[in-house]
């Protein structure tokens, strides 16, 4: 059991949005999302697609022809409310002693408001955070049990802002935060964002051209300070002497008759001596396969230097149905010493839709490790996952 608790940062949290979608279908993660990064409370567009999105289909199952026809939506009271809902439960099995575990990894409710065309707002609940929280403390430092934004747009070309407890746009938001590309992984497993980093700030989102997206923002540096003590002591969560500031551009090329949707970009997050830089470029053949890379260099105040990348195909089988593969390399240097710490990591699995709304993921990890002054350790994980979402 002992072991399996010191694996337990190898395992997905939390519910994130999934990539290869964005690529598949050549759509931002905002059309499906009411986050502009992806993730979370879905929009309408965004429910309706995994409503068709299973073997077989809820409205399939029904035996009743008579009823009559109606659009099917995830809203309440013509529109004004939004709720979701994401629950996931974890098996992890080490693949030479046999040890197992269930966890918990997520049971968050959402609700969205649409008070006008212009103006929303959503928030986002882990009562399994909350219950592990009191419980035994937060497992990753700088979580945060909920996320909650308002967002204006005045109109679809004009850019929008968003103010609240949220996470800066970086990156490419994951689903599964074991990527390379978004922690320090060779010599302590230190999670640079973990998957409930969120901050009070405000943040301006443009995406008036089909082609380009652009974030810009401004945060409280607190949770991020727990993160990385380097970064200074902040007195509270409500403190910005040490804000944090964030910025990404993504381009998205499309080759429209032949299929293929495109992704590239790149993002920071700085706060004084710190600061994470990561470049990304995927493309996905029309509902059929994607392949994406993405890479990390980070450094701090230590001159903690960490240089990452992670490589993510998927392929198809069945709209319902994919095969998935990743492989992450990871290196990190202490300078001037240059002591290096390195690792390496491959995962295989299938994402496998039995039902709308109901995700199941049987998948294989292996994680190869050499730190400092250690010796190479290697360490086989089999995992299943059961996703619940609305």
């Amino acid at each position: 059991m002992a072991a399996l608790l010191l694996l337990s940062p190898l395992v997905a949290r939390n519910a994130r949005a999934i990539p290869r979608f964005s690529l598949l279908t050549g759509t931002r993660c905002s059309v499906c999302h009411f986050n502009p990064q992806g993730s979370g409370l879905r929009t309408q567009l965004g429910w309706e697609m995994m409503n068709e999105t299973g073997l077989f289909k809820w409205h399939g199952l029904s035996e009743d022809t008579s009823a009559s026809p109606s659009s099917p939506t995830n809203s309440l009271l013509g529109g004004l409310l939004v709720p979701g809902f994401d629950g996931r439960l974890q098996q992890v099995r080490l693949s030479r002693t046999g040890e197992s575990m269930l966890i918990p990894m997520q049971t968050s409710v959402s609700l969205g408001i649409q008070a006008t065309h212009e103006i929303t707002a959503s928030t986002n609940w882990n009562i399994a955070s909350l219950v592990e929280r009191a419980r035994n403390g937060s497992l990753y430092p700088g979580e945060t049990d909920y996320d909650a934004a308002i967002q204006y747009q005045p109109s679809l070309t004009m850019p929008s802002i968003r103010v609240g407890m949220i996470e800066p746009s970086i990156s490419i938001r994951q689903d599964d935060h074991t990527l390379f590309a978004h922690e320090e992984a060779a010599s302590q497993s230190i999670v640079l964002i973990p998957p409930y980093y969120n901050e009070l700030g405000a943040e301006i989102t443009y995406e008036g051209m089909k082609w380009l997206t652009l974030n810009a923002g401004v945060f409280n540096g607190y949770n991020l300070s727990l993160i990385d003590p380097t970064i200074g002591t902040v007195n509270s969560n409500t403190d910005f002497s040490h804000p944090s500031v964030s910025a990404r551009v993504m381009l998205w090329p499309q080759l429209l008759d032949q299929g293929i949707n495109g992704e590239l970009g790149g993002s920071i997050l700085s706060n004084g001596s710190f600061y994470m830089i990561n470049v990304f470029a995927g493309f996905g053949l029309a509902d059929k396969s994607t392949f994406y890379f993405e890479s990390l260099y980070s450094k701090n105040a230590d001159n903690r230097i960490v240089r990452n990348f992670s490589v993510i195909g998927s392929y198809e089988l069945a709209p319902w149905l994919a095969t998935v593969w990743r492989y992450d390399w990871g290196q990190t240097e202490m300078y001037p010493s240059v002591s290096l710490a390195w690792a390496q990591g491959f995962l295989v699995g299938l994402e496998f839709f039995p039902l709308p709304y109901i995700e199941i993921r049987p998948e294989y990890r292996v994680l190869h490790k050499n730190p400092y002054g250690g010796e190479a350790t290697y360490t086989g994980q089999w995992t299943g996952q059961v996703h619940i979402f609305y």
